[in-house]
């Protein structure tokens, strides 16, 4: 029998913490920023951004979505904490600045960008309600 990858957790930004080391995420926001140097985007949701390496997604084909700033994506991979702080990517002049953790990252193993009728609200307001769920079976 062939081996199955790991599932990944559907999870909202501003809900990534230290819990999560390790874990296969599955997230969705808006695109920021991009540095091609050190291959680190800016990944958005509200006030609040995520550090992620998409090093291993990027190529001269597969990496048309990098140009579309506060285009939406979809991003699957491993969250790990940083040895030291990364470099945060430089932020658009017009961009208010967001609250980022530069000690969490996430590998990303896919970067995707969504179909055009992709509803981050309710993107949202599903993990929302998964996560409630979660919490009713665990009492």
């Amino acid at each position: 029998m062939p081996q199955q990858p790991d599932p990944a957790k559907v999870v909202r930004i501003r809900s990534v913490n230290e819990l999560l080391l390790g874990k296969k995420l599955r997230l969705a926001g808006r695109l920021l920023s991009y540095d091609s140097t050190t291959g680190l985007i800016l990944l958005l949701e509200g006030d609040q951004a995520l550090l992620v390496d998409v090093s291993l997604c990027v190529d001269y084909w597969a990496g048309h979505w990098v140009r579309d700033r506060f285009g939406m994506i979809r991003v699957i991979g491993y969250l790990e904490a940083a040895p030291e702080e990364l470099p945060i990517p430089t932020l658009p002049t017009y961009a208010p600045a967001p609250a980022i953790d530069p000690t969490l990252v996430i590998r990303a193993l896919v970067v995707e960008q969504p179909e055009t009728d992709f509803d981050i609200s309710l993107w949202n307001a599903a993990i929302e309600e998964n996560e409630r769920m979660e919490r009713l079976v665990a009492v």
